[in-house]
């Protein structure tokens, strides 16, 4: 176990590249397999009841999965493109937020939503500019990613804080009990940050970055559990 620093990269050789880090790949991949099941089965059980808010989930579990593809392909081919291999993960990662953001301010009065909706694009187009910024402007790359990283991650804390958090709180009481399984999402962010902003790392096949996968795929299907109860809930009043 190391806290503080991390482990070697992992070396691994596939068709005569040298690659780095197949941990990451496995729990990158593991999550892109269970975002994209997810995003499929919110698309099948929500075809009668195609509502802004199923949207942007099914969207939201696409695009989980497809970053954490690029990521974990980020990971792998490190030693060929550093931190240029990373940026596409990131810039997908905005997509997570803003679609949370968009699903929970859709079940809002209709005459709040407008105004939410444009803020909530303006946060993501803002942490998108600073992200440019600092990928343009900060040349050393051990500086780079951990600047890299704070900008998504603020984004991120400041979107999941409003919507999970209080939104969900907010649902929870006045529309279906599923909603309060989003605050719980919240908290458990919490640890895969500790993880990743102390370097807690366990063994080098389960490092810091795996460690947070994990919370990361619970997350996952908290944030399913939490629609789908939605579902049943709006099911069983169109039958009473």
């Amino acid at each position: 176990m190391k806290i503080g620093e991390d482990y070697d990269k992992m070396e691994f050789t596939f068709m005569n590249l040298e690659l780095l880090e197949q941990n990451a790949l496995l729990t990158d991949s593991l999550i892109a397999v269970v975002g994209i099941t997810l995003g499929f089965i919110v698309m099948k059980r929500n075809k009668q009841l195609s509502t802004p808010f199923f949207r942007y989930w099914k969207i939201l579990f696409f695009v989980y999965g497809i970053g954490f593809f690029f990521g974990g392909m980020g990971h792998v081919f490190y030693g060929y493109f550093g931190i240029t291999g990373k940026y596409l993960a990131l810039i997908t990662g905005f997509g997570i937020p803003v679609m949370i953001e968009h699903a929970m301010i859709s079940l809002m009065p209709k005459e709040k939503q407008a105004k939410l909706f444009l803020l909530s694009k303006l946060k993501t187009v803002v942490a998108i500019i600073a992200l440019t910024i600092v990928y343009f402007t900060v040349t050393s790359e051990e500086k780079a990613l951990p600047a890299l990283l704070l900008v998504p991650s603020l984004n991120i804390f400041i979107g999941l804080t409003l919507t999970c958090g209080y939104l969900g709180m907010k649902f929870g009481k006045s529309i279906a009990k599923s909603f309060y399984i989003l605050p719980i999402t919240v908290f458990v962010m919490v640890p895969a940050a500790v993880l990743q902003m102390a370097k807690i790392s366990f063994h080098p096949w389960f490092d810091r970055n795996d460690a947070s996968h994990v919370l990361l795929i619970i997350t996952l299907i908290l944030y399913f559990f939490a629609v789908e109860g939605y579902r049943k809930h709006l099911k069983k009043e169109s039958i009473s």
